[in-house]
């Protein structure tokens, strides 16, 4: 990657504290993915390096200091990742001005346009204040936005029966070179659920690469080193399973077995990717019973469970357009704010429209004192270091000038 910003300086440049007097609790694709690929995933100082929080719970908070050159609107909108789409790259430049963490595009571009393509997301790029995770849903099968440009794979379930779990990295790592020379950094992918051959909700038989945990597991590590060696980062889904819902969340609300049931099974391929050192999970939008009725984007104990499996690098959700959420009430805004309240870093609306009033919300959470200041730098120290991975050394994210 060329430099596009040479003044930007390494992660280490200058180190910033954020001061407070106690630490207030809040309260509280992509999944892109579930959409066919035929219709539709510091001069002044790096946000990430030193963060000091009070360790006490009972006083609410006295003081905040901002990090220098990054104003409460930046860290906010470093919170969401908005949709857009690869046939009007145009239409997200509004977006990427404003400062959104990321944009995770839909669609399927024709054979023969990856120049143009390459260029128009270089121009986003160069709109961002702060670099872009640039997503899309590159799963294998049918769920493969970029499979014109960076040549296609077989469904998952095809991986484990066709491929060696050396195979699928060597594989994906060609994939993931071609679309990061396109200038796409993430994938939402590879897909973590366990389910049966028989299961046909939302494609989970051949999305998923076995019933079996370890099997998932290996297979899902292999994917992910594939991504990784060729530049791209991976976000495991969906946590904590979809694979034995009994509905699929983008047409309404699903639920989950028990947790006791998931623990020897579904969970074990995330425990193994967070052992392995995963930088992103995708919460979904299932319903665990055992941990109330919220599905588990906005559910706060989705969150406390995920980081009591020794995760603490970035959650993002699946996308808050969904049915599971719709059906709650909710609107695509507002449910961010719910889903940032609970606990995710970042929060994904796949409706572009819904950004600046998902933003307006996160504000006025802010000044309400539902969500922290505190929570919302924490979740900008994880997102920092995660794009600072997808970056050259002189690239490295610099505040907004």
């Amino acid at each position: 990657m060329t430099s596009r910003h040479p003044s930007r300086l390494g992660m280490g440049a200058v180190l910033i504290a954020v001061l407070l007097a106690g630490c207030g609790s809040s309260h509280h694709g992509g999944d892109a993915g579930s959409t066919r690929a035929t219709s539709s995933t510091t001069s002044s100082t790096t946000v990430a390096t030193t963060t000091t929080v009070a360790t006490t719970t009972t006083a609410a908070p006295t003081t905040t200091t901002l990090p220098a050159s990054w104003s409460e609107h930046k860290l906010l909108a470093q919170l969401i990742m908005v949709g857009g789409v690869y046939s009007d790259l145009a239409a997200s430049t509004a977006a990427a001005h404003d400062g959104a963490g990321g944009l995770v595009f839909l669609g399927q571009p024709p054979a023969g346009s990856g120049p143009a393509l390459a260029a128009g997301l270089s121009a986003l790029e160069r709109t961002a204040s702060v670099p872009l995770f640039m997503a899309t849903d590159e799963e294998g099968g049918e769920i493969a936005r970029l499979s014109n440009l960076v040549g296609p794979l077989p469904w998952p379930r095809q991986m484990t029966s066709e491929w060696t779990p050396a195979e699928v990295t060597t594989h994906l790592a060609a994939v993931a070179s071609a679309m990061r020379r396109l200038g796409m950094t993430m994938d939402l992918a590879p897909v973590l659920d366990t389910a049966s051959s028989s299961d046909t909700i939302d494609d989970e038989n051949l999305r998923s690469f076995s019933e079996a945990g370890s099997t998932a597991a290996a297979y899902g590590l292999a994917f992910m080193k594939g991504l990784s060696d060729g530049g791209i980062i991976s976000v495991v889904k969906h946590f904590p399973g979809l694979g034995h819902a009994n509905g699929d969340t983008d047409l309404g609300p699903a639920e989950d077995p028990p947790l006791a049931d998931l623990v020897g099974h579904d969970l074990v391929p995330f425990q193994r990717a967070i052992d392995a050192g995963v930088r992103v999970v995708m919460m979904s939008n299932v319903t665990e019973p055992d941990w109330g009725a919220a599905p588990a984007s906005v559910n706060p104990a989705s969150y406390r469970y995920l980081r009591g499996m020794g995760f603490s690098g970035v959650v993002l959700t699946d996308s808050l357009d969904a049915g599971a959420i719709s059906a709650t009430g909710l609107d695509g805004a507002q449910a961010v704010v719910k889903a940032i309240e609970a606990g995710a870093d970042m929060a994904m609306v796949t409706t572009a429209s819904d950004f600046p009033a998902a933003l307006a919300g996160l504000q006025a959470a802010v000044s309400s004192g539902a969500l922290s200041m505190a929570q919302v730098v924490k979740s900008v120290d994880r997102i920092v270091p995660a794009k600072d991975a997808m970056l050259p050394a002189r690239d490295a994210v610099v505040p907004p000038r």
